[in-house]
């Protein structure tokens, strides 16, 4: 199916999905509640519905079926820090000074207090506020989930492939695992980083409440702590950000998957991470608040292709995480409201997830910060199945700092080449058109060094 030959919307859908209330809401208003689901190095082509073999996601294909499907929806950044920051913030991280890469336990910053999180903005318009699973913008206390807006955080500080950092308080009541107890905890450092690499902490709020986490649970874990969450607030809007820990390696199945797909491990990982999307839209639909939640499905940068059997694959996109070629940046998206966002669409329009701050503040009728620049774009005619594009000014690929998009045409600047892409005719960034096209790479390029201006005055 064609985006533009899907359906035709009545007027009506789409002044609900604008934030107008039928005559209905009227009686009784609701403010959504929203769910964003974020995977970690999930690939392009990592799901049934965007062409996986050799494992199935009967859920995720179900979500597609019952929502929208993005084709062409881009991250801020292709590894983990920058993009975390961009999905919950709504800007390029570079605005704030960050330099590209990513937090590791010896790391002492973190994304500033003065950053203003999706769940900063939903609090005041009465949310509850959660984040369950990987986190990645800071382990000290001044950066945790919770001096940002989240009245919950469970999960782990930062990727899964990391140690402890021992200055991070334990709980009374801390759980070790592996014959791991107080005194190796305290030698976490980047000297014994061999030692315990991949032994990660699983945190409450601001304390550690098990060391090492048993990774092959984590999934588990994370998606009972999600639908406690939904259960407890099912009669006042609420916002949760589940952030899974997979498929970042080292990759984890529970016994119920593990062995259970032609793939291996990786498809395995997959299947559970299925299983963990259609766990909640089911807790949603029992509790029958599903006409009222809002769910988003996506990753937060391409795959580590480096891994080769252990990690996924970008489809027909170029290369994968750590690039700023297609298949670093861009990432399934799945958006799924039942009655809102219309059923069994397939939408090539350029989003964003930078654009989900400004889209769920104004769903929700609460303030976009006013004070600094927004790069995301309010997206809920997208949603309603609008597909007139956004008026975008230029898509800052930022991990390099070296490349831009405008509408179709894409810029990267290298030491020793500059390329230009016409994704329209060739997503997969085979054919460098800047010899046929230099008055086009010209004013790319002049915009790329605009944008790298202006972000960098906003440093600090």
């Amino acid at each position: 199916m064609e985006k533009r030959t899907l359906l035709t919307l009545s007027a009506a859908v789409l002044a609900a999905m604008a934030g107008s209330l039928t005559a209905a809401e009227t009686t009784k208003p609701r403010r959504p509640n929203v769910i964003v689901v974020y995977c970690d190095d999930l690939g392009y082509g990592d799901l049934g519905c965007y062409g996986a073999k050799g494992y199935e996601t009967p859920e995720l294909d179900r979500m597609a079926e019952e929502g929208m499907r993005f084709t062409d929806f881009s991250t801020s950044s292709s590894v983990c820090t920058p993009s975390r920051a961009g999905v919950l913030t709504g800007r390029f991280a570079k605005r704030w000074g960050h330099s590209g890469g990513v937090y590791f336990p010896y790391s002492k910053d973190g994304m500033p207090a003065s950053e203003v999180t999706i769940a900063e903005v939903l609090k005041p318009a009465g949310y509850q506020t959660a984040l369950v699973g990987k986190w990645h913008l800071g382990h000290r206390p001044e950066f945790l989930p919770t001096s940002q807006g989240f009245d919950l955080f469970y999960g782990i500080p930062y990727s899964n492939d990391m140690w402890q950092a021992p200055e991070t308080p334990l709980a009374e009541n801390v759980v070790f695992n592996e014959g791991m107890g107080p005194e190796q905890y305290a030698e976490g450092s980047r000297k014994t980083k061999q030692v315990y690499q991949d032994k990660v902490p699983l945190m409450l709020g601001t304390e550690v409440i098990e060391w090492p986490v048993d990774q092959s649970q984590l999934t588990r874990r994370y998606t009972e702590k999600a639908q406690g969450f939904i259960r407890d607030h099912k009669d006042q809007p609420f916002f949760l950000y589940l952030a899974h820990s997979m498929p970042h390696v080292p990759l984890f199945a529970s016994p119920r998957f593990k062995g259970t797909t032609e793939r291996g491990l990786f498809g395995d990982v997959i299947a559970e991470l299925d299983w963990s999307v259609g766990e909640i839209l089911k807790t949603l639909k029992d509790l029958g608040i599903e006409k009222h939640t809002l769910v988003v499905f996506a990753s937060d940068n391409g795959p580590w292709l480096t891994k080769k059997q252990a990690a996924g694959n970008a489809g027909p996109l170029r290369d994968g995480k750590f690039s700023d070629y297609e298949g670093g940046c861009r990432v399934p998206c799945i958006a799924w409201w039942p009655g809102k966002v219309p059923a069994g669409v397939v939408c090539d329009v350029h989003a964003s997830t930078l654009d989900l701050l400004p889209t769920i503040a104004a769903m929700a009728g609460a303030k976009v910060p006013d004070d600094r620049v927004i790069d995301g774009l309010d997206i809920r005619s997208v949603l309603a199945g609008d597909f007139d594009d956004p008026p975008r000014r230029g898509y800052y690929l930022y991990r390099s700092a070296n490349a831009i998009r405008v509408g179709d045409w894409k810029y990267l600047k290298r030491k020793n080449k500059t390329e230009l892409f016409d994704l329209s005719n060739d997503v997969g960034e085979r054919k460098n058109l800047i010899q046929q096209n230099p008055e086009v790479a010209e004013k790319l390029a002049k915009r790329l060094a605009e944008l790298n201006e202006e972000m960098g005055d906003e440093e600090g």
